[in-house]
């Protein structure tokens, strides 16, 4: 077996619109996340709690514009990376799955440490598995991965939609998503004044809320064709290769924003029910992903637009230190061993946080990556994959 180890040359073949990308989606993620950090969002639904209008319409905008599209902007960046990687050693005739199961079994550790002792909203953990799914795609012709990702996704996407509408008439007048008054009071007090046992025990009860044997094949079956169609973007050098794709993509982009704009606008322009909030979180994320991905695509053939988006590249090129250091940031300012403001943050408060945190993490990312060439996740995790490798 060679001997394999990521040189300068491969520094260089980075993507700067893929890190663009991973810089974008981060900021949805924080945007979304932010409400889980400082209250138990996860059991209620702010439309149907009391509040100033500035908080609902603070909600609504974030709920519209952002949604599920940092979730499903991430899956098709974890298929892309993956196939890249794939390339990378091919071309080099060395063993592939060595190399990527090292890497992903670095990710999981990393995301159950952070699931465990930091916050129950980890996504690298089920990000991880997903993608270690992905081994079985690893030689798949560009049109297979497009043909799989798009009919799993379009068959559920359907089957869902049925049952969950006629689920919504049946059950007309119900609530999108219930308020759990006992478990909501329990994390108050868990988060907002326990002690450190009393909030990782709260902690293991929402990340099994979250993930579950209930809820595991929906995510799988509503993220996994995503990380196949980034699959099929990296097989089809999609962003190296814009010019032969440039009439595809803006009509892509064009329909995709306009499936986004429709979905996401569905639930308050109809009713919130289960069926309208699929439609805006899965269709809506999804085709909001891909209206993101085609326009930063289309925008950074321009010079001038590759300068201004620098900085959101830097910040993607540390996602993983981004992500884990937004959640020991919330945590602390949060929950009873930092500051103790949970319970106590409005949504405008949260915003205004998070906004912090993102104009934060644009600086210190710039500054990092101008004095070294990887986050220190980045570089931990580069060190298990490549770095003592036959």
């Amino acid at each position: 077996m060679k001997r394999f180890k990521m040189n300068a040359a491969d520094k260089e073949q980075r993507i700067e619109a893929a890190d663009v990308l991973k810089g974008i989606a981060l900021i949805g993620i924080l945007l979304m996340n932010m409400p889980n950090f400082y209250s138990p969002a996860s059991y209620y639904d702010h439309n149907l709690l009391d509040g100033s209008r500035m908080n609902y319409v603070a909600n609504g905008l974030v709920d519209v514009v952002v949604g599920q599209t940092g979730y499903a902007l991430l899956a098709i960046l974890f298929g892309f990376g993956f196939m890249k990687m794939f390339q990378r050693t091919y071309e080099r005739q060395v063993s592939f799955t060595p190399f990527y199961v090292r890497r992903i079994t670095a990710l999981l550790l990393i995301g159950a440490i952070h699931a465990l002792f930091i916050w129950h909203g980890d996504m690298i953990v089920m990000y991880s598995f997903f993608a270690l799914i992905m081994l079985f795609f690893q030689e798949a012709k560009k049109e297979v991965l497009l043909a799989w990702g798009t009919g799993i996704f379009s068959i559920y996407a359907v089957i869902m939609i049925v049952i969950l509408t006629a689920a919504a008439l049946v059950n007309e007048g119900d609530t999108a998503a219930g308020i759990h008054q006992p478990i909501i009071d329990q994390a108050l007090q868990a988060y907002g004044h326990g002690s450190f046992a009393s909030i990782f025990h709260q902690r293991l009860l929402d990340w099994y809320y979250a993930y579950n044997l209930n809820t595991v094949p929906f995510l799988f079956l509503s993220l996994f064709p995503l990380f196949l169609l980034g699959g099929f973007m990296a097989k089809s050098e999609w962003f190296e290769e814009i010019e032969e794709y440039i009439v595809e993509t803006k009509w892509l982009c064009l329909i995709s924003f306009i499936v986004y704009a429709a979905s996401s606008v569905l639930p308050y322009v109809l009713d919130h029910n289960v069926a309208t909030s699929y439609i805006h979180d899965t269709i809506g994320g999804t085709a909001g992903a891909i209206f993101i991905v085609t326009l930063v695509t289309l925008a950074m053939r321009s010079v001038s637009i590759q300068k201004v988006m620098q900085p959101f590249a830097f910040l993607g090129r540390m996602i993983l230190t981004n992500y884990i250091v937004q959640s020991i940031v919330c945590t602390f300012l949060f929950y009873s061993y930092g500051l103790g403001y949970y319970g106590h943050i409005s949504i405008v408060e949260g915003l205004a946080i998070a906004g912090i945190i993102i104009f934060v993490q644009l600086l210190g990312s710039w500054i990092w990556m101008s004095l070294f060439s990887d986050g220190p996740l980045e570089k931990l995790i580069r060190y298990a994959t490549y770095g003592r490798s036959r």
